[in-house]
């Protein structure tokens, strides 16, 4: 093996990295919300070309994903309270918002004489909330049949 074959596989052992690639995620959505907030579509097509580049590094090391991105596995992250925890305030987290939508879309609807405006918005948080509970009812049902 020669110099410039090693100084090359160095150069890929950086890119296959857990922590490079993190970075990378962060600076493609920075780079898309630039693009965003300045509407500079070169910018989008950057975040686009980068975006693919990781895509292709990721499909490549598609079997080592995770313990690229785990790290040292004799440090727990999470247990078992953790994932509860978790779940309990995402599912709470889901109802709020639902319920949110469906008392937002209620008034908006009674104020269509006073507010005609406002009359799209609230058929539009009626589809959001329903597109949530058909969401939740079938992972639910899904998750059901699988554990």
């Amino acid at each position: 093996m020669n110099q410039n074959t090693g100084i090359i596989m160095k150069i890929l052992s950086i890119f296959e990295s857990g922590l490079f690639i993190k970075i990378l995620s962060v600076f493609i959505t920075g780079l898309w919300l630039a693009g965003l907030i300045l509407t500079n579509i070169y910018v989008i097509i950057l975040a686009i070309i980068f975006l693919s580049a990781e895509g292709v590094v990721l499909y490549i090391n598609r079997d080592n994903l995770e313990e690229i991105f785990k790290g040292d596995s004799n440090v727990i992250v999470e247990d078992e309270r953790t994932q509860l925890i978790n779940e309990k305030a995402s599912t709470m987290t889901l109802g709020i918002l639902i319920a949110v939508m469906i008392y937002a879309w209620i008034i908006l609807v009674a104020l269509r004489d006073s507010y005609p405006q406002f009359l799209q918005t609230g058929y539009t948080l009626f589809i959001v909330a329903f597109f949530c509970f058909i969401l939740y009812f079938s992972s639910r049902a899904y998750y059901t049949r699988k554990y």
